[in-house]
């Protein structure tokens, strides 16, 4: 009987190990879980375990105790907030004082230009009493030709996308030097529209995308392709990721997460 007894003490004893010990936590209670949720303050990246803590205590809850918790609208900005401050900051930030504007960009998009490898990205502006994201698309050949392009065409596995000139709010041309050779930059930008949502939808998901940088003058074609590599896909997809949350949320809300 002793050998048995102290078998079943053994066999307790290796469940509570295994076992996480919040599963046998009493649940908090409401007024805990408001207190918690006060207690989080002017939220931050740096302070993010405050906003964790009172997460966790919350979804302890049963329904009917959540619906009696009278902050919980504090508690979902506060998850809010915090979500877009860690996708902006995958992100750079440049600001223009004078203009008081802000663009945020991916940083392998300024690596690109710093390498003299071509590149599709998006950047996310905010303009003085503009409360609200604004997306933009850039379309940039860097290479040894003098392109003058005046179309750019997009193959997204079985699906092709063409941008004429027309499309592109601007297209600058000039001059770059990269480890002091020089080289040809050609850029097209756009505000980012529906048809330009469809086309970035298939450019993410498609196995194999091509960019075709292209001139058409006189019957005759030149051109230049790219193939978009994994890291771009990543950050153009870093940076919708920041625009989606930017703009899900109120003017106010966004204001404080970027504070």
């Amino acid at each position: 009987m002793r050998r048995k007894i102290t078998a079943i003490i053994l066999a307790m004893l290796m469940i509570l190990t295994l076992t996480p010990m919040n599963a046998f936590a009493a649940a908090p209670s409401v007024q805990e879980v408001e207190t918690l949720i006060a207690q989080i303050g002017t939220v931050t990246r740096e302070n993010r375990s405050a906003v964790e803590k009172a997460v966790n205590a919350y979804n302890q809850l049963d329904d009917a105790s959540k619906a009696g918790v009278s902050n919980f609208a504090v508690l979902a900005e506060a998850q809010q907030i915090l979500g877009i401050k860690d996708a902006l900051a995958k992100l750079e930030m440049h600001q223009d004082k004078v203009e008081n504007t802000k663009i945020w960009f991916s940083p392998y998009t300024e690596k690109c230009e710093e390498t003299g490898q071509s590149v599709v990205a998006l950047c996310i502006g905010m303009k003085e009493n503009i409360n609200m994201p604004m997306l933009m698309m850039s379309m940039e050949y860097i290479g040894d030709k003098d392109l003058r392009m005046n179309a750019i065409k997009i193959r997204a596995g079985d699906n092709k996308f063409t941008y004429n000139s027309g499309a592109f709010e601007k297209i600058e041309r000039g001059n770059i030097k990269i480890n002091n050779i020089e080289k040809y930059a050609e850029r097209g930008t756009t505000w980012v529209e529906e048809f330009d949502i469809k086309m970035l939808k298939e450019f993410l998901s498609a196995d194999e995308v091509i960019v075709r940088f292209q001139r058409e003058n006189y019957g005759t074609t030149e051109y230049i392709d790219h193939t978009v590599t994994p890291e771009e896909r990543q950050a153009i997809t870093d940076v919708l990721n920041a625009y989606n949350l930017m703009c899900s949320v109120s003017p106010e809300v966004l204001h404080k997460a970027l504070a």
